[in-house]
């Protein structure tokens, strides 16, 4: 008893010695490396759920390749991307050179003329590999159009589309979406790598300066674009679910049941049997192996009656369904109904042109996007034709552009000019400012109607 006492205590003062040395060496560790700062995560954690960063480089692709298959077969999509063509890049679309400051007095008409001349011959060199239609059509399509710009000794120089597909994250660089940025800046763009989209091997890396990226839909601070048929793919695939089902519904109504009610019991045995089947033709009924054939006449007694029945599919409710589907897709493209369905019986088109309505004011928003993007690519044919030695080298001081666009609002003119003068007459206008209503300078105006007097008066 007393061995076992003593066993007991032994363990007792060498479990509390462990512990003593356990919060000893505990407290010597933390006295000697005292507080540390925390660095900032590097961000290498995966995002679980929906999350509300957007789309991510996954989705942004599946979302290209259904708007791709929509704007190739679905009747909608297709006139919604051609509305956006017509109204953006369409007929009247030129560049114009102007003098930056024509209050200088200095004459660049030779200038002038030397920058139109190159415009032309880099347009028509290019001619089929590329158009501002299709510049646009990628961007709105895709989400994102890149080119890339080939710089040659030789004038003029020539650029292609690239697509987006070959644009993409490689092994090394899994997590840059085909774009290397600026370390301490993320919209600035150092590199893009041209990939195989079979394999993901890098084929080219290729230098930012080369490329023209081009992307909507998305934040300046993302890399890659997102489709404008983002937001009504599905309401667009649940409208061609809801005329199927209705297509369907209307091959089933087509359908006739023949219901043979019988009353009494000794008449339903007699009934349909070749004695009170004949058919037209003198037949019996059942020659050809069918109880009923076409042109069939039925015997009955009064008992039984026969009645057509076919399914009520209830077609009017539907009817505001597929309306409603409609709208949602307008509303994404934001565009009228009539728009996007090219039936203007409930709307007056032309009424709200006139009024400058919401799709007009988006067109001259894209009008807008596009003439900024279309001069980037302007500054890079004249630097390539500053260093060709074919302009001169201040030649971005003393011109710069003027992107004319289709024209959006048919306004009354005479009606206008009309009133303008009466409000001159009345005091109530400038001329000054009804040169600035039509979008001319003033001061311009002057000079060149004195000129244009002066040569009058040359002449008589």
């Amino acid at each position: 008893m007393l061995g076992y006492l003593q066993d007991k205590w032994q363990t007792t003062q060498l479990k509390a010695r462990y512990q003593r040395l356990l919060h000893e060496r505990l407290l010597d560790l933390t006295e000697a490396s005292g507080p540390q700062p925390v660095s900032e995560d590097p961000g290498q954690w995966t995002l679980l759920g929906d999350g509300s960063r957007g789309l991510d480089a996954s989705a942004r692709r599946d979302a290209r390749t259904r708007a791709r298959q929509l704007v190739e077969s679905d009747p909608h999509s297709r006139n919604l991307m051609r509305l956006f063509e017509v109204y953006v890049t369409g007929p009247g679309l030129k560049l114009v050179h102007e003098q930056r400051d024509p209050k200088s007095g200095e004459d660049v008409s030779k200038l002038l003329a030397a920058a139109n001349r190159l415009w032309d011959d880099f347009l028509l060199i290019n001619d089929r590999h590329y158009s501002f239609q299709e510049h646009a059509r990628r961007t709105w399509r895709d989400g994102e159009c890149f080119i890339r710009k080939f710089s040659q000794s030789s004038w003029p120089p020539e650029i292609r589309f690239v697509d987006p597909e070959t644009i993409g994250p490689t092994r090394d660089e899994p997590d840059s979406q085909g774009i290397l940025t600026d370390t301490n800046d993320v919209e600035t763009a150092r590199w893009y790598l041209r990939i195989d989209p079979a394999s993901g091997d890098l084929v080219e890396q290729m230098d930012a300066g080369l490329i023209l990226h081009t992307k909507t839909g998305t934040d300046s601070n993302q890399r890659r674009g997102v489709t404008i048929f983002a937001p009504v793919i599905e309401h667009i695939e649940r409208y061609q679910n809801w005329i199927d089902t209705e297509l369907t519904a209307r091959k089933l109504q087509a359908s006739i049941v023949l219901w043979r009610k019988v009353t009494n019991p000794a008449s339903a045995a007699s009934f349909g049997t070749e004695s009170s089947v004949e058919s037209l033709t003198g037949a019996p009924a059942s020659a050809s192996g069918n109880r009923f054939q076409p042109g069939s006449m039925l015997t009955t007694s009064p008992s039984t009656d026969l009645q057509f029945v076919q399914p009520d599919t209830n077609y009017a409710d539907t009817v505001p369904l597929g309306r409603m589907l409609l709208l949602g897709i307008a509303a994404g493209a934001g565009l009228p109904e009539f728009m996007l369905t090219s039936d203007a019986s409930n709307a007056n088109y032309a009424s709200t042109m006139v009024a400058e309505g919401p799709a007009v004011k988006m067109f001259q928003s894209e009008q807008n996007f596009f003439g900024q993007e279309f001069t980037r690519l302007w500054r890079w044919v004249m630097s390539n034709a500053i260093r060709s030695g074919k302009l001169q080298e201040d030649f971005f001081d003393l011109v710069v552009t003027k992107w004319c666009f289709a024209e959006l609002v048919n306004r009354d003119r005479p009606r206008d000019r009309m009133a303008d003068v009466r409000l001159i007459e009345a005091d109530v206008l400038s001329r000054a400012e009804i040169a600035r209503r039509d979008g001319a300078d003033p001061e311009v105006m002057r000079q060149e109607l004195r000129s244009e007097s002066v040569s009058r008066t040359a002449q008589v």
